[in-house]
């Protein structure tokens, strides 16, 4: 039978962890207890509810249905409660504090040196942590509280995530310094189709935004050849093919003159840069201010950024 009195805070961030990493070890190391204390927890928990939460198996952890429906609210209590803990601790100061920021990887390489070091110079008082990973991994993390911030591409609204939008960021057409493309300034979308086009792998939010750009695969279909975009800059740059690519990352040519550039016909095709929090976050002032900086600090490097625009709707 369930107990009237309130979980604690440890209670349900021990279950909210344990859920996540589905594994006592990993769950009990992220939260520095020991695995008897998160065990004595999570068994608490289960007689507050009157219910199994996790399944316990030799391997890993399993999460019962009792505990998928109450997992959602565990994790916002949790949430609330470490926000309450910031807001406390930031007493109203404006970007101080700690700030996990995750980037997506074909922007970290140019965004990031710019963003750390005009950070640390005008917000010493703010400590980022940033982590590169792919679109969804970001959006997971953010969801279970892993990260508080996020830079992605976003191509229309997130359920229960917030979106500051940055600015617009052109794509442009990468080739070998010896192909016809090269320097054209009208190559239409439909003509990639019968190119070989080179991709990213599945996850990468880059790779769908090329793909939306082709009409029919004709008789070359895209291929996915590498998991990073300087991999794929590199096959370029032998003859492998052709790729598509946003205009700030041909600042990591470094001068090289094995590439050649090509551009679409207006209008150009852009990608849409924003900062993602969750929508429930007590730090809404400070992203948004975050936004700004971030923007101003990549218009100031001379990057190719354009005003920020709506994400088309999806038919």
């Amino acid at each position: 039978m369930p107990s009237s009195s309130l979980p604690s805070f440890s209670q349900l961030r021990a279950f909210v962890a344990l859920c996540d990493h589905q594994h006592f070890g990993e769950a009990a190391a992220t939260l520095g207890v020991s695995q008897p204390s998160l065990s004595q927890a999570i068994t608490a928990l289960e007689k507050r509810v009157g219910g199994e939460l996790v399944e316990r198996t030799t391997r890993r952890v399993l999460v019962t249905p009792l505990g998928e429906t109450l997992l959602s609210y565990a994790r916002e209590a949790v949430l609330a409660a470490e926000a309450f803990s910031d807001a406390v601790t930031n007493q109203g100061a404006a970007l101080t504090g700690a700030l996990r920021l995750g980037v997506i990887p074909t922007l970290a390489p140019y965004i990031a040196p710019v963003l750390l070091d005009g950070l640390r110079e005008n917000h010493p008082q703010l400590q980022p942590e940033m982590r590169e990973m792919v679109t969804g991994d970001i959006l997971d993390m953010l969801g279970q509280g892993r990260l508080d911030a996020a830079i992605i591409a976003v191509d229309s609204d997130i359920p229960r995530i917030t979106a500051v939008p940055m600015f617009d960021e052109p794509l442009v057409i990468l080739t070998s310094a010896d192909h016809p493309w090269a320097g054209r300034e009208d190559v239409s979308p439909e003509e990639l189709d019968e190119e070989n086009l080179l991709l990213l792998d599945e996850g990468n939010c880059l790779r769908d935004q090329t793909l939306a750009l082709c009409q029919r695969y004709g008789n070359r279909p895209p291929v996915a050849v590498a998991t990073t975009l300087s991999t794929v800059m590199r096959m370029v740059a032998h003859g492998v093919g052709i790729t598509v690519i946003p205009e700030g990352a041909l600042s990591l040519l470094g001068g090289t003159d094995a590439h050649g550039v090509a551009r679409f016909a207006a209008p150009t095709p852009v990608r849409h840069i924003a900062l993602v929090h969750r929508a429930s976050s007590s730090r809404t002032e400070d992203f948004a201010q975050l936004a700004e900086i971030g923007t101003d600090l990549m218009r100031s490097t001379g990057l190719p950024i354009l005003e920020p625009t709506a994400p088309a709707e999806s038919a």
